[in-house]
Parts: C-alpha cells; sequence; structure tokens
C-alpha cells in the first residue's frame, strides 16, 4: 500500500480548507501592503530550526522573511489557490511534484534536509517495536499521529506500521491531527500514550522522549525539498543550503546534506 501517492479523492477533501486560508492569506497581504515581505511556506515540523534560520537570513540581508507553517498538503493548495508565496518547504516529495505538475515552482526543488521517525511519549521508558508491547504501553488509549491519508508525517507513519503489519490492529487508536506539531503538542501534555513523530521534534521539546526508534527502511526517505515559487525567493532558498543554515538543521536534530 503506497500512502505517499496523493489521491484525487484525498486532494478535494483538504481543498476547501486550502481555498479559505489562501483567501485570507491574500487579503491580509492587500491590506497590510507588505510588497516587500518574502513569504516563505513551511512543513510544521521544521519550525524550531527555521525560525532560527530566518533570524540570521534578516540579519545578513535586511530581508524578512515571513513564515506560514502547517502541513505540507495545505499549504501546497494554498499555493495552487493563489497564495502570495516566495518560497515553498515540504516534508513530503509528493507535494513538491504536485506543484511542478502544476507550473507554479519558479525553479527545480532541492533537498536541504531529512529526518527519522520515532515512537515517542511524556514517559521515557522504552517501548519493543512489537505489536503487544505497544497495545500494552496504550492501554486503551490512543497514538498521536498527523492525518495518514495527507499530511507527509502520517502517510510515514501509516506506511511503516503497514509494512509492520500493525496498521489493521492500531487503526482504531489513532488520534490523527492537522499536522506533526499537533500530534508533538499532544505527546508533550500527556494527551495520547504513544506518538509517532519525527526525531527532530523529539529532540527540540524538553518532556518528550524517544522510546523506540522505527527503521527507515519501513516507509520512504523522510527528506524536505525547498523551492522558489517567485523570483524573489531564489535568495532565501539558496540560503538554506550554505554551511551556516544546515549546521542550524543539525543542531535541532534534523539530518543534513
Amino acid at each position: 500500500m503506497n500512502f505517499i501517492n496523493i489521491s484525487r479523492s484525498v486532494t478535494r477533501n483538504i481543498r476547501f480548507i486550502a481555498m479559505g486560508l489562501a483567501m485570507a492569506s491574500l487579503m491580509t497581504s492587500a491590506s497590510l501592503g507588505l510588497a516587500q515581505t518574502l513569504d516563505v511556506f513551511a512543513a510544521a515540523s521544521l519550525k524550531p530550526a527555521l525560525d532560527e534560520i530566518v533570524m540570521d537570513f534578516e540579519a545578513q540581508t535586511g530581508q524578512t522573511p515571513r513564515l506560514s507553517y502547517a502541513a505540507s498538503s495545505i499549504l501546497a493548495l494554498q499555493i495552487e489557490q493563489g497564495a502570495p508565496v516566495d518560497v515553498y518547504v515540504s516534508a513530503n516529495a509528493g507535494w513538491m511534484q504536485y506543484l511542478h505538475e502544476a507550473g507554479l515552482l519558479a525553479h527545480p526543488a532541492t533537498v536541504i534536509a531529512s529526518n527519522r521517525l520515532v515512537f515517542a511519549s511524556a514517559s521515557s521508558e522504552s517501548l519493543q517495536l512489537e505489536l503487544p508491547d505497544i497495545l500494552t504501553r496504550l492501554d486503551g488509549g490512543r497514538l498521536a499521529v498527523p492525518l495518514i491519508a495527507s499530511v507527509p508525517l502520517g502517510q510515514y507513519a501509516a506506511q511503516a506500521l503497514d509494512n509492520m503489519d500493525f496498521l489493521t490492529v492500531l487503526a482504531p487508536f489513532l488520534a490523527q491531527q492537522d499536522n506533526a506539531r499537533s500530534s508533538l503538542i499532544s505527546v508533550l501534555r500527556g494527551e495520547v500514550a504513544l506518538g509517532i513523530l519525527y526525531a527532530s521534534d523529539v529532540q527540540s521539546v524538553p518532556g518528550v522522549f524517544t522510546v523506540a526508534e522505527i527503521p527507515a527502511q519501513l516507509h520512504d526517505p523522510v527528506t524536505y525539498q525547498a523551492a522558489s515559487i517567485s523570483l524573489r525567493g531564489t535568495e532565501f532558498l539558496d540560503y538554506l543550503s550554505l554551511p551556516h543554515a544546515q549546521a542550524v538543521f543539525a543542531t535541532y536534530g534534523l539530518l543534513v546534506r
């Protein structure tokens, strides 16, 4: 089962949300007169690293990037609907390909970092990557994952669970949420017994622990691709590949090129 492919039905289901957000973004930009603002749409899981990189970029260039974080799927459909954006950073190659096929990329995408998947918990007690141990740990509670039909982390998680033959049994326990950050917060607050998160998110938040590593061969590679949507975005896009920016990604637990 390939959870990374973007089906037409999934696209239709989230298109209405994206249209509304795109219209709001257009109206806000027009009312505030932010013609010189560099708009960056980025996967929610990159927030800690990109917040720091953007501050450094502003200090060096005088340009003021404005960051919008959400699931890569929602952001891609906002761009398709005409939201003003200069750079798009996706946690899933499929959504970047979607925009490429729509003719919306000013330049080809480039890989800027990668990530790993882990089982995480607010308790540091280790977990065996076996179905009985997972069910015991859940104890009737929920397993936090982003939406498995559309959000990259949810898609990767579903792939891994399916390849371990766990998905069918665990499906009733899934607490599906809008994006990776929402799942992280649920784990941090103890609202769920376990979550499948990016390793970088766990590293960035005290009080959340990796309790089991998920082997990389169980899912498609977790890569972050960036592309300029406008010519104005080229400088920031290039900055993301410079040694300083790459060092920041590494500091926050991301794997760099």
